[in-house]
């Protein structure tokens, strides 16, 4: 039934769509005034995270809407809707036009430096590929009994609507030859996300405990406060077997959306410890709009908080204490480092 909602919730994003009405049929030119109030209202009806992040909403409207002349270029009207989105620092929010191209959160990212080239080289003996070269995989050189698996992705090729791709079975080549090991370092850092099925995939080869993790609630009306009832984000055990040994898995800033959601998952089993940096803390589904003009943009629709309550968007999931770590060298890997200590002190 999830599943279901999700594919119907996507469909009726892409029906819905009405500006895009040139792609099938006349297409009808608005003024930049037009095309300015269209696209704020827009986001004034679906985008679920103005409280979240922290955002007046009609506030930026007074203060964008007097820049809109219908004598500007094209390049203008893009400045006037940058400054509309940049204070929503959110990285699921973008702008793609033939002006030049925006994202509202990459400032916002706090840079952490990483290279699973240097990460291999330096620490991982024979390193091997799988699932379309998405997982990488091996033993520790200092310590064969700690193996390392680094996820780059949550998603292969073409996505769509289908949450099913076969690579993500590719997990279990990866678990069957370190099903020996005493502990694992998972690294999901740099991975920008993908598809919820991968998620589940993948995490529930690490499920000790079948859990709810999340509550994700969609923006389903036009006031700031219509919200559907939720859908529970769960992880639960697949596979014949399940590596419930010691993970330690390593997030970085670059973690991001599916990648989060993994964290998620994860950190909700006991012997799971996060090592890093938070994640990036953009959780939401991302339906693609766009304008009469053809200029596409992009609209969080959903508001995901844990069982509890609370609320990681825009802060991310924070590793605790000692864990906490930033890499400012590309030469010296201190997340690395303290996950290789945390394994050695097994």
């Amino acid at each position: 039934m999830k599943k279901i909602r999700l594919i119907l919730l996507l469909i009726a994003g892409f029906i819905g769509l009405n500006s895009c009405t040139f792609f099938y049929g006349k297409r009808v030119d608005l003024s930049y005034t037009q095309m300015f109030d269209a696209l704020w209202n827009d986001y004034n009806e679906t985008y679920a995270l103005f409280a979240v992040r922290g955002v007046d909403w009609k506030a930026q409207y007074n203060a964008c809407r007097p820049l809109v002349n219908e004598d500007m270029t094209d390049k203008e009207f893009f400045e006037v809707l940058k400054t509309l989105l940049t204070p929503l620092h959110d990285a699921h929010v973008y702008l793609k036009t033939p002006a030049g191209s925006f994202n509202s959160g990459e400032d916002s990212v706090t840079p952490d430096i990483f290279s699973l080239e240097e990460v291999c080289s330096k620490y991982v003996q024979n390193p091997k590929k799988c699932g379309n070269n998405i997982i990488t995989y091996g033993r520790l050189k200092t310590d064969s009994t700690t193996g390392y698996i680094h996820i780059a992705a949550f998603s292969s090729g073409q996505t769509g609507i289908n949450q099913n791709q076969e690579w993500a079975g590719d997990i279990d080549l990866a678990l069957e030859e370190l099903k020996d090991t005493k502990c694992i370092i998972l690294d999901v850092r740099g991975n920008r996300g993908g598809l919820t099925g991968n998620v589940s995939r993948i995490s529930g080869r690490f499920c000790a405990d079948d859990k709810t993790y999340a509550i994700s609630r969609t923006k389903n009306g036009p006031g700031p406060n219509d919200y559907d009832e939720g859908v529970e984000l769960e992880i639960k055990k697949n596979g014949s077997w399940q590596y419930t040994k010691p993970v330690f898995l390593l997030t970085n800033a670059q973690t991001m959306s599916a990648g989060e959601e993994f964290t998620m998952a994860m950190c909700s089993q006991a012997h799971v410890t996060q090592v890093g940096n938070h994640t990036c803390g953009v959780f939401s589904l991302s339906l693609e709009r766009c304008l009469v003009n053809g200029w596409r943009y992009s609209v969080s629709v959903q508001k995901v908080c844990r069982p509890d309550g609370s609320i990681p968007e825009g802060t991310g999931i924070v590793p605790q204490g000692a864990n906490l770590v930033v890499n400012t060298s590309l030469s010296n890997d201190l997340q690395m480092e303290r996950a290789v200590n945390l394994a050695q002190s097994l």
